[in-house]
């Protein structure tokens, strides 16, 4: 009988439960575009990435802090006492942060481009608290590798929040139904998971380790608020400058791009909970360096497969008020590659005690970045955003390779990775254009078997026969 690697076993039951979500938000995008307008939905996405930088500040960096210090032993008591330690520290800011943001949401409702209204802020505040915390938990979860518990939690929440969006959206809540939906989800999910918590790992208060931990996190507060200007900021200054309705295209083709990112993530989900693990293992930096290779095909040829299908979808299921979204889907799905290619290369300067070198890095492309969404946004629009980002993401790329290098060495066939970013790149300009469903769908087919051809043939994958034992 065959018998699959724990590793593949893991991704595919992560992917696997990625798919479904991901379904899951297909189906919701033309419920969506269909009960709000184009200006209510381009306020939902401004609260939407709104959340995205107040997550960065309520994880504070404790996502990756677990994976550094827990993951860093290999005796089981040790990293259950570690993991319980971080998972209290959690909860100490994510009731500080909840205190916090709802008596500063009057404040930042006033601040927040399109009109949000102060019960709209309140209730993606309240989600943030929760949800921040279930991140610990859940990427405890993960360094377990219990996938099966992890898919449940996360994508029990997805659809309870989606059901009862949907709910609500048919009696005319429009965007407060949608963010009371994901308020009580997200309650739902964090009081599961600590039950769970409790009940194995336990919850410790050890406040002599907060020092270490925020040495290591610290600095990632302002790499994730450098992240999320790399990835979200653009929007604001869109909403600024053409207006939330107009926004809501751009918007539209960001959410189609990110399936780049969840067609990656079961790599990901796999890759960064173990990645100190394995570089400590025998021959681990030439491990490290083959994960690596298998990540960036995967991230190309998710992009390239995104860069095609995705116009396809929103011509499919969205009003024609929303097609406008279509010439942005292409370049947005190759940054969500470039962006991913990026953490999987940053091995080495996440390696030490601090990470105030990829903070550095960070900081730098996100100046690029803003300098660059005020310069060329007011005249080129949407595709000024596009442009800035490209410069910013590439010169990120670039500059992480080559510190994370100096930091720690890993035999990277860098070479091979350059070949096969250039020929997803190069799909990418040169797709054909097409209204049709069938073209498209065919064209990803022999697009993504061209890269994987590649791949296989210069050794960046194993052939498929080879992981089935």
């Amino acid at each position: 009988m065959l018998s699959l690697s724990p590793a593949l076993r893991q991704s595919l039951v992560y992917g696997i439960a990625l798919a479904a979500t991901k379904a899951i938000s297909l189906l919701m995008a033309p419920i969506f575009t269909h009960f709000l307008e184009p200006a209510d939905y381009g306020r939902l996405d401004i609260l939407q990435t709104l959340a995205d930088l107040l997550s960065i500040v309520i994880g504070f960096g404790l996502a990756d802090t677990l994976y550094r210090f827990a993951g860093s032993t290999i005796d089981e008591d040790e990293q259950r006492t570690e993991a319980a330690n971080v998972i209290g520290f959690s909860l100490i800011v994510g009731l500080i942060t909840l205190i916090s943001t709802q008596l500063a949401a009057p404040w930042i409702s006033s601040h927040l481009p399109g009109d949000i209204t102060i019960v709209q802020t309140r209730l993606i505040l309240g989600t943030l608290a929760m949800s921040g915390i279930s991140l610990i938990l859940l990427s405890w979860l993960r360094m377990q590798e219990k996938a099966v518990l992890y898919v449940t939690g996360s994508l029990g929440r997805v659809v309870l929040q989606a059901a009862g969006a949907a709910v609500f959206l048919w009696y005319g809540l429009g965007i407060t139904g949608v963010l009371v939906a994901g308020l009580f989800a997200a309650t739902v999910m964090c009081l599961g998971l600590l039950t769970w918590c409790l009940r194995t790992t336990g919850v410790s208060f050890n406040a002599r380790r907060y020092k270490a931990y925020l040495i290591y996190g610290g600095p990632l507060i302002l790499t994730g608020m450098a992240g999320f200007i790399l990835g979200s900021f653009d929007r604001w200054i869109l909403a600024d400058e053409i207006g939330p309705a107009a926004m809501a295209e751009y918007a539209l083709a960001a959410k189609i791009a990110l399936m780049t990112a969840f067609a990656i993530q079961p790599f990901d989900l796999w890759w960064l909970p173990n990645r100190f693990k394995i570089l400590g293992q025998l021959e681990g930096k030439e491990k490290c360096a083959r994960a690596v290779g298998i990540g960036v095909t995967v991230a190309v040829f998710a992009a390239v497969g995104i860069a095609i299908v995705g116009p396809a979808v929103i011509r499919l299921v969205t009003p024609e008020s929303y097609h406008g979204a279509v010439v942005y889907v292409p370049w947005l799905a190759a940054l969500a590659a470039i962006h991913a290619i990026t953490t999987m290369v940053n091995l080495g300067a996440m390696s030490g005690r601090t990470t105030l070198r990829l903070f550095a890095i960070e900081g730098s492309a996100a100046m690029l970045a803003v300098i660059g969404y005020f310069t060329l946004i007011p005249i080129y629009g949407g595709y000024g955003a596009v442009a800035a980002t490209a410069i910013a993401l590439t010169s990120r790329l670039i500059v992480t390779y080559w510190v994370s290098q100096k930091c720690l060495y890993i035999p990277h066939q860098l070479p091979r990775l350059s070949g096969i970013v250039i020929i997803g790149i190069g799909i990418v300009v040169f797709l054909p254009s097409d209204d049709g469903i069938i073209a498209p769908a065919l064209w990803a087919v022999l697009s993504g078997g061209m890269v994987l051809v590649f791949a296989m043939m210069m050794k960046l994958m194993p052939n498929p026969l080879a992981v089935i034992r």
